[in-house]
C-alpha cells in the first residue's frame, strides 16, 4: 500500500524533499493502492481500493463520494462493472463492436 497525505511539495530542507518527492512518486506509481481513499484526495483522484479479499477496485473521488469504475478478482482476473453501467455505441460503424459487446 502506498498513500501519501499530501502531493504538493512544501519549501524544506533537501532531505526532506527528496522523502516527500519519492513517497509521492511511489504513491502515484502504484495507483495510490490502500483500503481507504487517501487523505490527499481532491475532486477527480482516482485511487485503487484493496479493502476486500481478493478485489481491487478502481474508485473515482468525485469531491464527495468514491465511485466505483470497476472491479478486478484478483484471483480469476475477472473485470466486474457496477450494475449501473451501461455500453452504448452511436457511432454506425461501430455496428459490430456494439453487438460483440452485448
Amino acid at each position: 500500500m502506498s498513500q501519501v497525505t499530501q502531493i504538493a511539495v512544501d519549501n524544506q530542507t533537501f532531505a526532506t524533499f527528496r522523502t516527500t518527492l519519492n513517497s509521492s512518486l511511489d504513491a502515484l506509481n502504484t495507483g495510490h493502492l490502500g483500503s481507504s481513499r487517501p487523505s490527499s484526495a481532491v475532486a477527480g483522484t482516482i485511487w485503487l481500493d484493496n479493502s476486500a479479499t481478493d478485489t481491487i477496485a478502481m474508485k473515482l473521488f468525485d469531491g464527495t463520494d468514491d465511485l466505483t469504475l470497476f472491479s478486478v478478482n484478483t484471483s480469476t482476473n475477472a473485470i466486474t462493472l457496477p450494475n449501473d453501467v451501461s455500453i452504448t455505441e452511436t457511432d454506425p460503424s461501430a455496428i459490430p463492436f456494439a453487438i460483440a459487446l452485448g
